[in-house]
């Protein structure tokens, strides 16, 4: 008597119905048993042949990003279809004629804004957690960055969010610049419902800082802090719009600073971050980082995503490890943005990464990961795939090179020599101002 792979009561072994279901479900185990055999064979071939190098090899690839700059802008793109780069222009649809788009908010400068800034709160008033958030919540908002124009309304479409918080009680706020970037129309909402458009008063894309300007008096703006007085190990808050800009708004986690002043290279930019195993997600960027006297500490601004690949080359994902710009250096850039609408900031207007050479994999090499369409190196001729050997002469690393604009002027001309294809080249490059490279 073969045996029955799908038991069944004794009592109803003579109906010819059951018999026939009891079969057809036999048979469908099988088919799917063989099935997962297959796939599980497929599976170990490719994970194993070749000591799993095509794995890692595929796994370099995501190597070079390891840290993901937290764009709530990218959730939306992924899982709803809408833009995935918000810095990129999309055409515009046709608008209904007739139809009257609304004229977008102005900025005046205010170099008085320091007096709108919020007071330190009465420490007799935070005697718990949900003190301190009940007291700063009202000064968190969420963003959303609205770009293109719907078929039907011509309306702009919200492509992402951020978050950001209220820095002064006349309407400035302070985000980060790769939530509002490419944006059309940018809207604000705060903890009470009400929602108002919002001005963009300047961005430095090389600190990752942007200050709006929303039309609205009378607002709870938070109290600032001093990043260079926190220590490691005390308890901090991170409050913004993780993920979803409505359903998940005004959400709160908890740790402590894990370390200060770390130097972390996201997008070819090198920036001074403190750590933070307070969870972080897409959606939070710029949003604050609360000590426990209730002050902004830092902007959160990024998270590692990876910890590292497996020997079969299958990523690790890391747990706990955010970082937040300081709030010092976040306010020198805000004070010089209301001021003066810009900072100046050096740069060529490419990306590069740190990796093995191909004949020496003991020896490490700075190559060119993106270049930006129209800026300088772009119109210099420099391309993707170029191995940079030395600027001006001088060989450094990733983070020497990037040093080696910065120190520059805008204007200045630059001689990179680079490897491409086996044949060496002096490119010569002329120094440009980073914010208008990346409008």
């Amino acid at each position: 008597m073969s045996r029955k792979l799908i038991p069944y009561p004794c009592d109803y072994k003579n109906s010819t119905s059951l018999r026939r279901a009891r079969r057809g479900g036999n048979t469908l185990v099988i088919v799917l048993a063989a099935l997962i055999a297959i796939l599980l064979g497929v599976g170990t071939y490719f994970a194993l042949t070749n000591d799993g190098r095509a794995w890692k090899k595929l796994a370099s690839i995501y190597d070079r990003c390891r840290v993901s700059v937290m764009r709530g802008l990218d959730y939306d793109a992924i899982f709803n279809g809408t833009n995935a780069d918000p810095g990129r222009d999309t055409p515009d649809a046709e608008v209904p004629s007739g139809t009257e788009q609304p004229a977008k908010p102005t900025v005046e400068r205010d170099p008085d804004y320091g007096e709108k800034l919020a007071q330190p709160f009465d420490l007799n008033t935070l005697e718990s957690i949900p003190d301190i958030v009940d007291a700063v919540s009202p000064g968190v908002v969420g963003i959303l960055n609205c770009q293109g124009t719907e078929r039907k309304g011509g309306e702009p479409v919200a492509v992402g969010s951020g978050s950001g918080f209220i820095l002064s009680s006349n309407g400035y706020i302070i985000t980060n610049q790769h939530v509002v970037e490419g944006a059309e129309v940018l809207k604000v909402s705060l903890s009470d419902g009400k929602t108002y458009e919002a001005a963009l008063v300047g961005s430095d894309v090389m600190t990752d800082v942007a200050v709006l300007k929303i039309d609205a008096e009378g607002l709870t703006p938070l109290p600032i802090g001093k990043s260079g007085s926190a220590r490691v190990g005390e308890f901090v808050l991170v409050i913004g719009d993780p993920i979803s800009a409505d359903e998940l708004s005004g959400s709160v986690t908890f740790g402590i600073v894990s370390a200060l002043a770390r130097q972390i290279n996201i997008d070819g930019f090198v920036n001074e971050y403190l750590q933070t195993d307070a969870a972080v997600n897409p959606g939070n960027s710029g949003g604050p980082m609360i000590n426990m006297r209730g002050e902004v500490i830092g902007v959160t601004s990024a998270k590692y995503t990876t910890a590292g690949y497996d020997d079969y080359g299958q990523k690790i994902s890391s747990e706990g490890i955010g970082f937040a710009l300081p709030i010092d250096n976040v306010m020198q850039i805000a004070d010089s943005l209301i001021k003066n609408g810009s900072t100046v900031r050096p740069g060529i207007g490419i990306t590069i990464v740190s990796g093995q050479a191909k004949d020496d994999p003991e020896d490490t090499i700075v190559s060119v990961y993106g270049v930006t369409e129209g800026g300088p190196a772009d119109q210099a001729g420099l391309k993707v795939g170029d191995t940079i050997l030395a600027i001006d002469g001088e060989s450094s690393t990733q983070d020497g090179y990037v040093e080696m604009i910065r120190a520059k002027n805008v204007g200045d001309t630059i001689t990179i020599t680079v490897d491409r294809n086996g044949q060496e080249l002096d490119i010569v490059v002329t120094v440009g101002d980073m914010n208008e490279i990346h409008k």
